[in-house]
């Protein structure tokens, strides 16, 4: 009985020491290679690790739009920052969480997009020894972090295949550590190498001269790239909003524009201050040329990939989306892009590339060759297209000579057409074809200067439905020539079907009701757009425009997808139906400074200055963000698309050029800077998108579902 309960308490024994065995664990210390510092991929994963917890483990289908929740919330976000006090020391100055997540990654310019070499290739992020210019598209490696799960005490000797142990500057073959300590290996990224073939093999000798079982280490890398126009650049959402002039107090500077809901009309006021940017500086950022920023759901669907395998996978990101681009001028020929750019502020090839095609783009960063000087060669359409009355056979597009293509794109992100049928002239037409209605004599003596900017307006940039029907007639033949022009490109394909999402536009003309804006509400006809006085949504003009959107130009882009047999990502179009740009929470009342749409203006009051209805710039007071004075710029709003008065308070447009300075600031320079990105979705827009368009990623490169776990382990 004896002999039997001893040799059991043994086999016992064995088995839990079995269990305990020390085992190899390793993490790429880089996932998501666009950021360049890793601690702004970090803010990311324990953001989203919280989701997770918010819901059990469990996966949301909302897992981007929440995560956007959770990194836009200032308490969140300061608490953060405490993270770091070296690049954080002063919140106010190196975080300002009220500016948004994306603020401080602007700041410190910590992503690989060379504004001044206008291409991502010279990127040297995760660069372990001197390298080529194709360390970033084609990565020599990735290191990664690896240790000993229950590690023994004392001294264990690390062993690998090939030198991959870093010392320095140096690889090593074997190196001996502490047992409990974290090691880094430089892991070689060989993938035209036989998968059996990649990564290096690792093993462990424990002190007692037993051997670790081996680990092979390889690391997944995707690159995932996006075209198309401002509904994927992010127009509307600049990584580093406007900050408002708090003293602003100049009197006749400007006039204001209040909407009387007695008389359901436009009130004039005078007053002696609408909201000017502080110093005159402009939004930031990542690239002015573009409007491009960190909000686009093209970034935050490769960053959500990124997160679903952050511990053995990469992702490699190439953004090239355009505001204004067109399938023609834009994607295929050349294209100056939405605001000029100091020529005086580019370097090396940075002229030569500036005014590319994004298709031509793609090429020079995937080229193993240096092409981006090369001559461009005539592609034969498979039908003549138009742009600006010209008509087009060809188009030139500079070509990577056969088998000298870095890597081949595993998805490709594309949102266009919206530019090709007159997006932004329908607009102009709908907001421009009548004049609000006035409550009073001094406001009809008010807008008399502004009503000829309307009519130019008209004649310059408005067309209507019956000219868009015209132009969604070509649309076929536009993408029949993006489809020839992509076959040149090196892109991955599962099961015959090429990982290309197409994303449909979504759905921007409704209120909380899921109703035409203004078809019940009068105030929303003028809300959202008073600055000036003088624009108004006509509501039979805006419901030709939704029928249009939704009956013809919806149908044609999922008939490109289907030509090309790509994916068509539209489910986001529902989750927009009751967040257009007129929808509002009037739940609480006075109704919050988020949720107001009404540009706010300053008066003098008693001797005394005085903002209303509320400050523009409240939301940067320390530690006070109640909803009735959050003014953020990414604050969680109901309306996911930007309106004219949300661009006049946290965009401003240019650079330079307009508006002035702001002692020489006056209303049509307002106007005008106001004018550049609304109907555009905002932040949590961009992240609702992306929730589709994630999910679609996800089955197409065969993606794991994140985990609480992986996503800590850091």
């Amino acid at each position: 009985m004896f002999r039997a309960a001893t040799i059991l308490a043994a086999l016992l024994w064995s088995a839990a020491a079995v269990c305990a065995a020390p085992a190899i664990d390793w993490r790429v210390k880089h996932p998501f290679r666009y950021f360049t510092d890793t601690l702004d991929f970090d803010m990311h994963r324990e953001a989203l690790a919280d989701v997770l917890a918010a819901n059990g483990g469990n996966v949301p289908s909302t897992i981007v739009s929440d995560l956007e929740r959770v990194l836009n919330d200032p308490r969140w976000l300061r608490e953060w920052y405490k993270t770091d006090t070296e690049k954080y020391s002063n919140a106010r100055s190196s975080g300002r969480p009220e500016r948004g997540w994306a603020h401080h990654i602007n700041r410190r310019k910590a992503f690989c997009w060379n504004a001044s070499e206008q291409w991502h290739s010279s990127c040297p992020v995760d660069r372990f020894e001197p390298g080529k210019r194709t360390d970033y598209v084609l990565p020599q490696g990735h290191t990664v972090v690896a240790k000993l799960l229950e590690p023994p005490t004392g001294q264990c000797k690390w062993i690998t295949s090939r030198p991959a142990l870093i010392r320095n500057s140096a690889l090593l073959e074997e190196r001996v550590f502490d047992c409990a300590a974290e090691v880094e290996l430089r892991i070689p990224y060989e993938p035209n190498r036989p998968e059996t073939e990649q990564g290096i093999t690792v093993s462990v000798e424990l002190p007692n001269g037993i051997a670790v079982p081996v680990e092979r280490i390889v690391v997944k890398d995707r690159l995932i790239a996006g075209i198309g126009d401002s509904f994927s650049s992010g127009e509307g959402n600049p990584d580093s909003p406007v900050e408002i002039d708090r003293q602003s107090h100049r009197a006749n500077l400007n006039k204001a524009f209040i909407y009387d809901e007695a008389k359901q009309a436009i009130r004039y006021r005078k007053s002696h201050s609408l909201p000017v940017r502080a110093q005159n500086s402009p939004a930031n950022w990542q690239d002015r040329k573009c409007h491009r920023s960190a909000y686009s759901y093209h970034l935050r669907t490769a960053l959500q990939v990124a997160l679903a395998d952050p511990k053995h996978s990469a992702v490699t990101f190439l953004g090239l989306a355009c505001s204004g681009a067109e399938v023609a001028e834009g994607l295929l020929l050349p294209y100056k892009g939405t605001e000029g750019i100091d020529p005086g502020q580019l370097t090396g090839d940075g002229a030569r590339r500036q005014d590319m095609s994004q298709i031509n783009r793609l090429t020079i960063e995937l080229c193993r060759d240096a092409v981006t000087r090369a001559s461009p060669q005539p592609l034969q359409l498979p039908q003549p297209i138009s742009q600006n009355g010209r008509a087009y056979n060809s188009v030139p597009l500079i070509r990577c000579p056969s088998g000298r293509f870095l890597r081949p794109i595993d998805l490709l992100l594309v949102s266009i057409g919206g530019n090709d049928v007159g997006f932004t002239p329908m607009i102009v037409d709908v907001l421009t074809r009548k004049r609000p209605p006035l409550a009073d004599l001094p406001t009809q003596f008010n807008v008399v200067g502004q009503a000829m900017l309307t009519r130019i307006a008209r004649v310059i940039k408005a067309h209507n439905v019956t000219e868009a029907e015209r132009k969604v007639q070509e649309l076929p033949a536009r993408f029949a020539a993006l489809r020839r022009a992509l076959s040149l490109l090196p892109i991955r394909s599962k099961n015959e079907k090429p990982n290309i999402i197409l994303t449909a536009f979504p759905r921007i003309e409704l209120n909380e009701s899921g109703r035409v804006c203004g078809e019940q509400d009068p105030r929303e006809r003028m809300e959202g757009f008073n600055v000036g006085g003088m624009l108004f949504l006509d509501v039979p003009t805006l419901r030709l425009v939704s029928d249009f959107a939704n009956k013809k130009l919806y149908p044609t882009l999922k008939s490109a997808a289907s030509a090309g047999n790509w994916h068509f990502v539209d489910s986001h179009r529902d989750a927009f139906s009751k967040h257009g740009v007129c929808a509002q929470n009037r739940a609480t009342l006075p109704v919050s400074a988020t949720e107001n749409m009404m540009l706010p203006y300053v008066d003098r009051v008693n001797a005394q200055y005085r903002w209303y209805d509320f400050e523009p710039f409240s939301a940067y007071r320390d530690l006070d963000y109640r909803a009735v004075r959050d003014t953020r710029a990414y604050a969680p709003r109901q309306r996911w698309v930007r309106n004219l008065n949300d661009i006049c308070l946290f965009v401003q447009y240019r650079a330079t050029g307009t508006p002035p300075p702001p002692n020489q600031w006056g209303l049509l320079d307002l106007v005008e800077a106001c004018l550049g990105g609304p109907f555009h979705p905002t932040a949590e827009g961009h992240a609702r998108i992306a929730d589709a368009a994630y999910f679609e990623a996800a089955k197409i490169l065969g993606l794991p579902a994140p985990n609480i776990a992986d996503l800590r382990s850091r």
